[in-house]
């Protein structure tokens, strides 16, 4: 157990552009004395949390410099499960995003993604009062994000808008140019205002900071699950997120609470305390984590099984988080990037 008393740990940050980075200082905080940016991993310390992504890239001997001292490690960005876990090895204990099944849980402590936008709305309006009933601002010709906005374009009022193009959708543009971004503050401010936040899945994973964003601005975030893959109870455990398996279940449900102000409002209501009880029971159990490893002697085993580490395990994973929908549409952008570029995927670099 964590004591008031107990050292700090200094944050060696390898970028200041994490999309993750206000959730992480927030839950991170009691456990922190100061902050390093050093992007060119040639920072080594002890009794330190390394703040990293993409770490199977990078250089294996500096995540060796860490054997032996008091470090853990938070790792960013793994969404298309690369893993990297022979870097763990030299940590005390390593935090991560995205979960999976396959982690071991007594040395890797899997947390959720965060929010990526600050949101300093002092008060959250009642979703009945809100000036949207929904809203979603992102990459919409994406998996299975076509399908999420096609099935809620028929209610009104909200605000759908796309950097990129998706068959049969309506964009919301600011101009007749349109543009490829929304600004920070206008992103938070439709959050603000509208009920609810489809969250459709990320690039590989069902998960995404819109789901997070959403709760942070009193917004109700929908989210998916697939028929092998509750996602977000096996991350969150017992939360009460609506949860759906077809767009069409999500239609339904908006329109059945948008005519029921108070079940709406009541629902909204438990979503946000439920997120600000899950945020402080997640920084208690950071503390724990971190107390237990850094008295711990023996070794991380970052993995209950070698099954990880069998090639092609990491496409099973991602297989059942997509739809049938959304794989199509991956297979024909990636063999379309194959055939101009030679890439099968967008490489990941920081």
């Amino acid at each position: 157990m964590w004591t008031p008393d107990a050292p700090k740990f200094t944050a060696i940050w390898q970028s200041e552009q994490y999309f993750e980075r206000h959730f992480i200082k927030k839950v991170f905080e009691p456990y922190i004395s100061e902050h390093i940016v050093d992007c060119k991993h040639e920072v080594v310390m002890d009794n330190a949390i390394l703040i990293d992504a993409f770490i199977y890239s990078n250089k294996a001997g500096y995540y060796a410099s860490f054997r032996g001292k008091n470090a853990f490690l938070v790792h960013l960005g793994d969404e298309f499960y690369e893993l990297g876990v022979d870097r763990y090895v030299n940590f005390r204990g390593v935090f991560r995003t995205i979960w999976s099944s396959v982690f071991n849980p007594h040395h890797v402590m899997v947390i959720p993604l965060g929010y990526s936008a600050r949101n300093d709305a002092t008060a959250s309006v009642p979703a009945s009062e809100r000036r949207y009933a929904w809203s979603f601002i992102g990459e919409a010709g994406k998996c299975s994000r076509p399908e999420a906005v096609r099935a809620l374009l028929p209610i009104e009022p909200h605000i759908c808008y796309s950097g990129s193009s998706a068959w049969g959708v309506t964009f919301f543009s600011r101009s007749s140019q349109g543009q490829k971004r929304i600004p920070e503050a206008d992103f938070v401010e439709y959050l603000n205002q509208s009920a609810f936040a489809p969250s459709p899945m990320g690039n590989g994973s069902l998960e995404s900071c819109r789901v997070y964003d959403a709760l942070e601005a009193g917004s109700i975030p929908i989210v998916e699950k697939r028929i092998s893959l509750n996602y977000f109870e096996s991350l969150l455990g017992n939360h009460p997120l609506p949860t759906i398996r077809s767009w069409s279940q999500a239609r339904r449900l908006v329109k059945h609470l948008l005519k029921n102000p108070a079940q709406l409002d009541a629902l909204q209501l438990k979503c946000t305390q439920w997120w600000k009880d899950y945020q402080a029971g997640l920084t208690q159990k950071i503390g724990v984590f971190l107390s237990e490893r850094s008295k711990a002697t023996d070794e991380v085993v970052p993995l209950r099984s070698r099954l990880p580490l069998i090639p092609g395990w990491q496409y099973f994973e991602l297989l059942r988080h997509q739809t049938l929908l959304g794989l199509a549409r991956r297979v024909i952008r990636n063999c379309t990037r194959l055939a101009q570029s030679g890439q099968w995927r967008d490489s990941h670099t920081k």
